[in-house]
């Protein structure tokens, strides 16, 4: 006669074994899907958008171009997918940086360190965030646009705990220094790092912090106007 506890255990080995079955085709798609963005991210960044297709990204991927537009229903959403990755290395690697900082002077390096260590340590996101500032596509000028957002978000909220200019001072202190690092940064990298890291980060630091302490203590004199 059947045994209904034999029916039961049964069930469950047939539910085990479901769950086992699911579980490695999720690992599998999600590995294939990191084996596309990242040959993605290698050809938009030395290619860029438009000149990348998505027949040299199946054949990097070592996939057939079905099962690429499988895991991407177009090129311009694996692109995104790509640029979204590169935002959040950039938002750990200024997380990382500003956690240790104490002090005004202290998150001014520490914001100059993260941008040249993203410069640094990360140069295909770098080129690719800079490619999306430029790009055609609205899309990714936003997601461009985010990773600038962040990094002035995560200046301002490391900030807030000292004493600060006017708000709108705030903003465009803030906006500066950022810009000012990246550009030194950008200009370090292109021009095949003359200066060690250090040195380029102590130098580009030091003169962020004195500026920044310029503006707190300088107020520009009133103008006159002619009677």
């Amino acid at each position: 006669m059947f045994d209904a506890d034999d029916w039961a255990s049964g069930n469950d080995d047939v539910e085990e074994g479901a769950t086992v079955a699911n579980r490695t085709m999720t690992q599998a798609r999600l590995e294939r899907r990191r084996v596309i963005v990242a040959a993605a991210a290698g050809l938009f960044a030395a290619c860029g958008y438009r000149a990348a297709s998505m027949d040299e990204i199946a054949c990097r991927s070592g996939i057939s171009k079905p099962i690429l537009y499988k895991s991407f229903s177009s090129k311009l959403e694996l692109y995104l997918a790509v640029l979204d990755e590169a935002v959040h290395v950039l938002d750990e690697t200024l997380s990382t940086s500003l956690g240790s900082a104490r002090d005004m002077q202290s998150v001014v390096v520490a914001t100059v360190t993260a941008v040249f260590d993203f410069a640094d340590l990360h140069p295909r996101s770098a080129a690719l965030l800079a490619g999306a500032a430029v790009a055609e596509e609205p899309a990714a000028q936003r997601l461009a646009h985010r990773a600038g957002t962040i990094c002035t978000d995560a200046v301002t909220r490391a900030l807030a705990p000292f004493p600060q200019p006017r708000i709108g001072q705030q903003w465009l202190i803030t906006a500066e220094l950022v810009a000012i690092a990246q550009a030194c940064a950008r200009d370090w990298v292109a021009t095949g790092k003359p200066l060690s890291k250090h040195d380029a980060v102590a130098t580009t630091a030091g003169l962020c912090w004195t500026g920044l302490a310029g503006i707190r203590s300088i107020r520009p004199q009133p103008s006159h106007t002619a009677e």
